[in-house]
């Protein structure tokens, strides 16, 4: 796996040796640029205001001891304990504004640094899948600093699939702002002024529409996943853990909870109020505010659902193809910390996005929610057939004998 490549771009270089001639820290940081990289380089943590400049940095690497006392002085405790918690407040910062790897070349003892780390319950830190990584400067000096990282990015998953992706999204960004910009510098404006006649949320809408375009330009993604899968066959399938781990994956591809939601209602949303889920059906361009009226006047489309018990979960079951509905139910799941939810099409309430705001929970994404609305869309326009009597059922056969 080749480490050079992904890791392409600049990355930050946090020491207080830094640019002092003859330290480790400088081949370290001469050998990531000669592999192609460009180093920014740090003498102290960065500010609050610094931070923001680093939203598009490929990696980070962090010196943990980033203070001076000299040779062979002994480092108070004190000292110690502010130094590890300064460096994890710097750690949290950096991912809030962008999830990339950070390394920590030190020449501190790997394991102190480890046990610092993974007293953090926030960090949930654990190598080799945690996004943090811990290595002695001198192991790095050593083998070379894209060996290294080489070698953590072909046991850290989620890493590999990020700086995959981030290749395609970056070039998939710029053809996507070269054709529109070659095809009208005033691109935005135009756009702007057409959302405008149409009586719609001119930013959300045009957010929408570069959303819909870069996504239809970016190539198609050939992840190469051949080197985790001793990692793979690692996985107890039948384990306990490892379904509730599958349970909170499965979750977060088609629910988004509403802590990670911004602006107002759109289609799939769900709200709970007490035991009863309600999920908003109507389409996007209904969902808006137009003509002066007010976001909380916004009248949604809701089916009322209820949680599934697991009896009514394997009721529904087939293996091949997931659940089989009853013809006037949608089941949904996982959702909403693992629930599965049976919506009713025939129970349908009209209600305002005021009224209804406070308690929303999340949203189911397509294609889930277009699947859902499918449903809804073939239940409300289904013919009225007479109930078929049960005596005009074949008789089930006897069982053969043994």
């Amino acid at each position: 796996m080749d480490g050079a490549s992904l890791f392409c771009g600049f990355a930050v270089v946090i020491d207080d040796k830094f640019g002092v001639d003859g330290d480790i820290i400088q081949a370290i940081a001469q050998a990531i640029g000669e592999g192609g990289c460009h180093v920014v380089g740090m003498n102290a943590r960065p500010t609050e205001p610094q931070l923001d400049g680093l939203r598009t940095a490929s990696f980070f690497v962090l010196d943990w001891r980033l203070f001076d006392l000299g040779e062979g002085v002994d480092v108070p405790a004190q000292l110690k304990r502010q130094n590890a918690a300064d460096n994890i407040a710097l750690i949290k910062a950096l991912r809030k504004r962008r999830f990339a790897p950070i390394f920590i070349f030190t020449n501190e003892e790997p394991k102190e640094v480890r046990a610092a780390l993974e007293a953090d319950a926030e960090l949930q830190f654990a190598e080799p899948q945690s996004h943090i990584f811990v290595v002695s400067k001198g192991e790095v000096r050593d083998r070379g600093v894209f060996a290294v990282l080489s070698d953590w990015l072909a046991k850290n998953p989620t890493a590999y699939v990020l700086k995959q992706w981030e290749r395609e999204y970056e070039a998939a960004k710029n053809k996507l702002f070269l054709d529109f910009h070659s095809r009208s510098e005033q691109w935005p404006l135009i756009l702007w002024k057409s959302l405008t006649d149409d009586g719609v949320s001119e930013s959300e809408e045009l957010g929408r529409i570069i959303g819909r375009n870069l996504l239809s330009r970016m190539s198609p993604f050939e992840f190469d996943m051949a080197p985790f899968a001793d990692a793979l066959a690692s996985l107890d399938f039948n384990d306990a853990n490892y379904r509730e781990m599958l349970k909170k994956v499965l979750e977060g591809e088609r629910f988004v909870a509403k802590d990670q939601l911004h602006g107002p209602v759109a289609p799939g949303d769900i709200f709970k109020t007490k035991d009863k889920y309600y999920i908003n059906i109507r389409p996007d361009c209904d969902c808006i505010a137009r003509d002066g009226q007010a976001a909380d006047a916004v009248e949604l489309y809701l089916l009322e659902g209820s949680k599934a018990t697991a009896k009514q979960m394997h009721e529904r079951y087939i293996s091949t193809f997931g659940f089989n509905e009853r013809h006037n139910e949608a089941l949904v799941y996982p959702v909403a910390n693992g629930a599965a939810v049976i919506f009713q099409l025939a129970n349908i309430t009209i209600e305002t996005w005021g009224a209804r705001k406070d308690s929303r929970i999340g949203r189911l994404l397509p294609p889930y929610l277009t699947r859902l609305q499918q449903r809804y869309a073939s239940y409300l326009q289904r013919p009225g057939l007479s109930r078929l009597p049960q005596e005009a059922m074949p008789p089930v056969p006897a069982p053969a004998a043994s």
